[in-house]
Parts: structure tokens; sequence; C-alpha cells
């Protein structure tokens, strides 16, 4: 499963809607996707792929895309 397979599914999970593949997910235009999902949304993605995002990163993402590149990063603790 592709990074980007794996951040949809927890995007999916979190904000409890279907996103499937090819379908652009941004914060902007997913209304569930408030402050504190964003947290939940973030919690999942370092327990999953095994890093830590720095609050400069969190703050800046703002889509699906945002977290691949993020992970691709290689942010490790």
């Amino acid at each position: 499963m592709s990074i980007e397979d794996r951040v949809r599914r927890i995007l999916s999970a979190v904000l409890e809607s279907d996103y499937p593949p090819g379908t652009p997910v941004t914060r902007e235009a997913e209304p569930k996707w408030d402050s504190l999902k964003h947290v939940e949304v973030i919690f999942a993605v370092e327990d999953e792929f095994g890093i830590q995002l720095d609050e400069d990163r969190m703050a800046r993402i703002q889509s699906l895309d945002d977290i691949v590149k993020a992970v691709e990063a290689g942010d490790a603790p």
C-alpha cells in the first residue's frame, strides 16, 4: 500500500468520510476537518508512520498531499 493510500485511509477513518483514489482532500473543502480533527489526523499519521511532525509543519498541513510530502520528508523523531 502506498503512502498516499495509507494517508487516505487515515483521513477516511478520522473524518468518517470516503475518499476514493484520485479525489483531492483539503481542509478547505472538507467541513469535518476542523482544528480538533486536524490534531487527530496528525496523531494518527505519526503513529502509522513512526514519525514526529514539528509544530510548524503541522500548522502548514492543509491537504492529503501535504501529509504525504511530510511523511516522504521522513520527519523522524
